[in-house]
């Protein structure tokens, strides 16, 4: 069981994230809280192409920015980015897409792959989402945009 319970401010704040990044340019495949077995705690996992692509420190770092910029309460160590050939995050259900309509899928139990999922709760899924054509800066423009969504 997790330790703590995922609450509205976690699910809203990371809802907020996952926004803010898509708007300062990150795509974003897989975005879901999953509660893994192994840890008992709940993490942000975020699946972009461009961790393939340019690797997952400048990821995790675009991505500090964002956070920072729009003063998301989603603590850093709360979020975890991996790219789209991941198998774990490839084998989380189809049945899950974006919508407005339809924010939020909840994932209770099993195993994905070889991963023992406790709980998770999921936003998005697109697999066709394509790598950024070069690596996301966090530069005026891209805090600009991300800071729309957040306001």
């Amino acid at each position: 069981m997790a330790k703590t319970p995922l609450v509205d401010f976690d699910i809203d704040g990371g809802r907020n994230l996952v926004h803010a990044l898509e708007k300062a340019g990150l795509p974003i495949s897989i975005a879901a809280w999953l509660c893994l077995q192994d840890s008992a705690d709940w993490q942000l996992f975020i699946a972009t192409p461009d961790v393939q692509t340019y690797g997952p420190t400048t990821i995790i770092k675009f991505v500090d920015r964002i956070r920072s910029a729009i003063n998301s309460p989603v603590r850093l160590d709360k979020v975890t980015v991996t790219n789209t050939t991941n198998h774990f995050i490839n084998n989380i259900p189809l049945f899950s897409y974006h919508s407005e309509a339809q924010p939020l899928h909840r994932f209770r139990g099993g195993f994905l792959g070889d991963v023992d999922i406790e709980d998770g709760l999921i936003y998005k899924i697109d697999r066709t989402v394509k790598a950024s054509k070069a690596a996301p800066r966090p530069n005026a423009e891209a805090i600009r945009k991300a800071r729309s969504i957040a306001a």
